[in-house]
């Protein structure tokens, strides 16, 4: 009789904790379109990287590459700015990028604990990360076209350079959206949801520069 309800139990607790794994995908895509379509009208602010980066910190690779790969196909082609369907290689550099900003993410929660122990130093880190996937993603886009398009190298370049001013915006404002905002959101995480960082035990975060 034990072992009956202890089974029916343990079922209970599998489908709770599926269904609550497909809840936060949900949540997190709804967030991506949502503070996407938002911010979508002031150039070169947005929360989608923020949001793509948690996703593979806090669920995961797989599900993480599902809050990019479904989030950013979806926000792309919908974009009333017009949509990345009209030149396929910008769509692909553009899932590519969102796909490896939730690889970072997933590969960083496993680094996550050394960084914990200094406030300054886990913001320094944090928006550090931000520059350099921005960094990635804005070269992604940039040269999708003048690579697709059959450029030579000096065009490619010039094309390159000519996109700096307008992709330093972007890479500063995601420095500070990573360097500012991730670190309250990831203090909270780590202090009320400690189950998404079981690595991290007896946590306490200082000012104090070791």
């Amino acid at each position: 009789m034990k072992k009956k309800m202890q089974k029916k139990r343990n079922k209970i607790f599998e489908v709770f904790k599926r269904n609550k794994k497909i809840s936060e995908v949900g949540i997190f895509l709804a967030l991506f379109w949502g503070l996407g379509f938002a911010f979508l009208y002031i150039p070169n602010i947005e929360f989608i990287t923020l949001i793509t980066f948690l996703s593979g910190l806090l669920f995961g690779l797989k599900r993480g590459l599902i809050v990019a790969i479904v989030g950013e196909i979806v926000f792309s082609t919908l974009n009333p700015f017009g949509s990345s369907l009209a030149f396929p290689p910008l769509l692909l550099a553009q899932v590519i990028g969102f796909a490896f900003i939730a690889i970072i993410g997933f590969v960083f929660r496993s680094f996550i604990q050394f960084f914990t122990d200094n406030k300054i130093t886990f913001s320094i880190v944090l928006g550090a990360t931000g520059l350099l996937l921005t960094i990635v993603y804005d070269s992604l886009t940039t040269l999708a076209f003048p690579i697709s398009s059959g450029f030579d190298f000096k065009q490619i370049i010039a094309t390159y350079i000519a996109g700096i001013p307008f992709n330093l915006i972007h890479i500063v404002a995601n420095t500070l959206i990573f360097f500012i905002i991730l670190p309250k959101i990831l203090e909270y995480v780590i202090e009320h949801l400690p189950e998404y960082f079981p690595s991290i035990k007896n946590y306490t975060l200082t000012t104090e520069i070791n």
